[in-house]
């Protein structure tokens, strides 16, 4: 049975096996996962399904298997946050795993976006607390405001296809700095920071936690984004957004974020 996760985190010394973990955190055999997978925190499979040739649920809600272009892929369903997507990105090291790509939404710091537009993050600065766990001293320096950066080659391949379908389709294409925090309600004053001192585009929550965890388990991640909302003009998750604005989102996550990201996950990169 595959299994990367690093020998100090000791978890056979709690007789906790590679497929305890698979099995507790996603809820199927190590065996059901491809070598090949998207994660997202919570977008339903559905996002996905124009472009697929079949698909079925592997564990209720959370892993579904998805043909394209003859390959199989696992789709799964994080959950929101550092702390469940980073355990789902562990948990892979236990499987055929091999490649990751992150979709989810990230919330606009730039006044010229528009909702619905992409954003490929080149790097993510860790404000999340999962990342700390993952060093091998029980005191580590801290890794607050550290870089993590996405797979260079699978990065490469994201932008790729990104690029070529959003200009096909007049969607813009965002790159930059983005910022992963661990709240929601207590990261509007601080975003004024993150823009003029540390120059982020964008704020979310998974993805530093994710460009870390599969580092250290050998698998290659990288990441597409959309834009949920936009801070500056006063439309964020909470209030500001109007229904057309949301009406578009969703007609791109589903015609052009979910084509780049399955055309990404399945090209034969070495």
């Amino acid at each position: 049975m595959d299994n990367r996760l690093p020998a100090y985190f000791q978890l056979s010394r709690y007789n906790i096996t590679p497929q305890d973990v698979v099995e507790t955190v996603l809820h199927c055999s190590p065996g059901s996962i491809q070598t090949k997978a998207i994660v997202t925190p919570v977008w339903d499979v559905n996002v996905f399904a124009s472009h697929l040739e079949s698909m079925s649920e592997i564990s209720k809600g959370v892993v579904y298997q998805c043909e394209y272009h003859g390959q199989l892929i696992s789709f799964i369903r994080s959950g929101i946050g550092a702390p469940m997507t980073g355990d789902v990105i562990l948990s892979l090291a236990c499987t055929p795993c091999e490649r990751v790509i992150f979709t989810g939404s990230v919330g606009g710091l730039d006044a010229s976006m528009k909702i619905g537009d992409l954003l490929i993050p080149k790097k993510s600065l860790s404000g999340d607390g999962f990342s700390r766990y993952l060093g091998p001293d029980v005191e580590t320096e801290d890794c607050f405001l550290q870089p993590a950066e996405p797979d260079s080659e699978l990065q490469m391949t994201v932008m790729k296809y990104a690029s070529n379908i959003c200009k096909r389709e007049s969607v813009a294409l965002h790159s930059g700095t983005v910022f992963s925090i661990d709240s929601v309600i207590a990261q509007f004053f601080r975003l004024d920071y993150l823009v003029k001192n540390l120059g982020c585009i964008g704020i979310e929550m998974e993805t530093s936690s994710v460009f870390k965890a599969a580092k250290l388990v050998d698998i290659r991640a990288s990441t597409l984004l959309q834009v949920s909302d936009v801070i500056p003009l006063n439309k964020c998750l909470f209030s500001g957004r109007s229904k057309w604005e949301m009406e578009r989102r969703h007609l791109i996550k589903r015609k052009v974020l979910a084509k780049a990201v399955l055309d990404s996950v399945i090209d034969d990169i070495t």
